[in-house]
C-alpha cells in the first residue's frame, strides 16, 4: 500500500474535487476521441493522462514517474512503487451469475500464444487505480492496494481470477474475471470515491479545451 495514496482517498477537499472534475474531464476526452458518434480506443490514453495529471497535482512531479516503456505491468511509479491505471465504461458486477470477464484488461493482445504465456505467468505486481465510468449512473474511483490483489489472487486461484476468452474469438486480451473484480472492490482495504457520472453541458467553445496537452490537464486540477 502507498500510504500517501491511501490518505488522498480520505482527504475531503480532494475527494470533492475528484467528484466534480473527473466526469468533466473524461467527457471532454470522449468528445475529442469521437468520430461518427463512436468513441475511439485512444480515449484510454487520455483518461490515463488525466489520472497521471491528478497524481502530479497532488504529489508533485518528483514523486510521479510515468513509465516510458509500454508494458502490461504498470503505468507509472508513485513514490517509487509501480501503479497500474485501469478504466472501464460500464458498471462493475454487483453479483456473480455466470463466470465471465469483467472488461478490465490485464493485457491487450490477439496473439493466442501470448495469451497462454501471460496466463501461466501472471501474478499481481502493482498497485491499482480503477475508474468505473457509468454515464447517468453511480460509478467510482478505486484504489486497490497490491496486498489486496495478491490476497484475492491467492484465495480464488489463477483460474478464477484471470479470464481468458474462448479460442477462435477476437478478445483483444486477457481480463480480470467478474468474480475477481467483485472481490477486489468489496475488500475492506480497497478505497472508493463514489462518483455520479453526469455529462456536463458544455458549449462548442469549451469543447476546444485541449486534453491532449498534459500541462492543461494539470492546470485544470489546480482550478477551483
Amino acid at each position: 500500500m502507498i500510504e500517501q495514496l491511501n490518505q488522498m482517498f480520505g482527504d475531503e477537499k480532494m475527494v470533492e474535487k475528484i467528484k466534480h472534475k473527473l466526469p468533466y474531464m473524461f467527457f471532454i476526452a470522449e468528445v475529442e476521441m469521437s468520430k461518427s458518434g463512436k468513441v475511439g480506443m485512444e480515449v484510454g490514453t487520455l483518461r490515463e493522462q488525466i489520472i497521471i495529471a491528478l497524481l502530479i497535482y497532488k504529489f508533485g512531479y518528483e514523486n510521479v514517474k510515468p513509465n516510458p516503456i509500454t508494458t502490461e505491468d504498470f503505468d507509472l511509479r508513485l513514490y517509487g512503487k509501480p501503479v497500474s491505471i485501469k478504466t472501464i465504461k460500464k458498471s462493475l458486477p454487483k453479483r456473480i451469475g455466470k463466470f465471465s470477464g469483467s472488461g478490465i484488461k490485464l493485457i491487450w493482445t490477439v496473439d493466442w500464444e501470448k495469451v497462454e504465456n501471460f496466463y501461466r505467468k501472471y501474478e499481481p505486481k502493482s498497485e491499482m487505480l480503477l475508474v468505473e465510468v457509468s454515464w447517468g449512473k453511480e460509478g467510482g474511483f478505486y484504489y486497490i492496494p497490491l496486498e489486496v490483489q495478491r490476497e484475492i489472487f491467492k484465495e480464488i486461484g489463477r483460474d478464477r481470477y484471470v479470464y481468458r476468452h474462448k479460442k477462435g474469438t477476437n478478445p483483444r486480451g486477457v481480463e480480470i474475471s467478474n468474480e475477481g473484480i467483485k472481490r477486489l472492490i468489496e475488500h475492506p482495504q480497497t478505497k472508493k470515491i463514489d462518483i455520479f457520472w453526469e455529462k456536463p453541458k458544455i458549449g462548442a467553445d469549451r469543447l476546444k479545451y485541449g486534453q491532449k496537452n498534459k500541462n492543461e490537464n494539470q492546470l485544470f486540477w489546480l482550478a477551483r
